[in-house]
């Protein structure tokens, strides 16, 4: 339980790292907006790295323990290390009930955040990476839904194993 709470945080880490290193893109594009309006022959497009130092730390972070869960078990480079693997038939049973629900979810909140980029002109002046927050609604969702099945399927499992 506590290897699943400790991946579910840093997925939700890797989320909001990667919500902030995209701002500065929006504001950088706003400036280049700016440029082709104004026709200037001379311009300059300045974008803060800043943001980009903790998601490249965070990238180091999960590099390090892909490569000691690796070490561990023989698991693909393209799978998240986070993820709890499928050792046996009834972790895959788990994972795939887990999955199949954060899937119905994709259904549900993909129409709720195209619903809510309508409102996007109200935010624009005040709040220019709406579009940001809303499209990384979308693998925040899943990931909870993710890993609050687990943990619902785990807590069952455990107190029938208790009685």
């Amino acid at each position: 339980m506590k290897r699943l709470t400790v991946s579910y945080i840093l997925c939700l880490t890797g989320i909001v790292l990667f919500a902030l290193a995209l701002v500065p893109l929006v504001s950088a594009n706003e400036q280049f907006a700016r440029i082709i309006e104004s026709a200037a022959s001379e311009w300059t497009i300045s974008i803060n790295m800043l943001f980009w130092i903790p998601l490249l730390i965070y990238s180091v972070v999960v590099t390090c323990l892909l490569f000691k869960n690796k070490k561990k078990e023989r698991l693909s480079f393209w799978l998240y290390p986070l993820i709890l693997p499928s050792a046996d038939e009834r972790e895959t049973a788990i994972n795939a009930a887990a999955c199949r629900r954060a899937f119905a979810v994709l259904w549900l909140i993909a129409p709720v955040c195209a619903g809510l980029m309508c409102f996007y002109p109200l935010f624009d002046d005040y709040f220019p990476a709406y579009p940001i927050l809303i499209i990384m609604l979308i693998p925040l969702v899943q990931i909870s839904v993710y890993f609050s099945v687990l943990r619902k399927i785990y807590q069952n499992d455990e107190s029938r194993d208790l009685q």
